[in-house]
């Protein structure tokens, strides 16, 4: 069996250019924990998950909460110093291009499942884009995708 026997071949994408917020809406909206980013040839420019949308420094925030809040309150009218104002504005305007992991695993469609099963345990994954020879995504396998196999 190979991977392009188990993968879902319909996938969710998203351009660079699409706002994070579009992208945490479909995260939600399709039950997903992962998104490739691709140009508009299908080839892979990055992947985001969900733990590509909280900061990773010492504060923890979700962004596209914290992007919400921003545009309904006047947090951004009051900041006082230019240096806030700039800031909140470059969080309003992020997009899947800013945030998104640019160095992504995938997996060939033509491969055995068992590279796949390897692959997630090796690199701890539980999302891997598909591609085809020509490096263009085809589709998407999860670790559920594994596990019903189990079944």
């Amino acid at each position: 069996m190979r991977i392009k026997d188990i993968m879902t071949k319909k996938v969710i994408s998203a351009s660079p250019e699409a706002g994070i917020k579009e992208v945490s809406c479909l995260l939600m909206k399709y039950k997903i924990h992962g998104i490739p980013v691709v140009d508009e040839k299908g080839r892979i420019l990055g992947i985001i998950t969900e733990t590509d949308f909280f900061t990773k420094d010492e504060v923890d925030i979700y962004l596209p909460s914290y992007i919400d809040i921003l545009r309904k309150t006047k947090i951004l009218n009051a900041a006082t110093k230019d240096k806030d104002k700039k800031i909140h504005q470059a969080l309003l305007g992020m997009t899947a291009g800013d945030i998104m992991t640019k160095k992504v695993i995938t997996i060939e469609e033509n491969r055995p499942i068992k590279d796949l099963y390897k692959l997630f345990r090796r690199k701890k994954l539980f999302t891997v884009p598909v591609v085809n020879e020509e490096s263009l995504l085809v589709g998407i396998v999860t670790l559920a995708d594994i596990i019903k196999l189990i079944k």
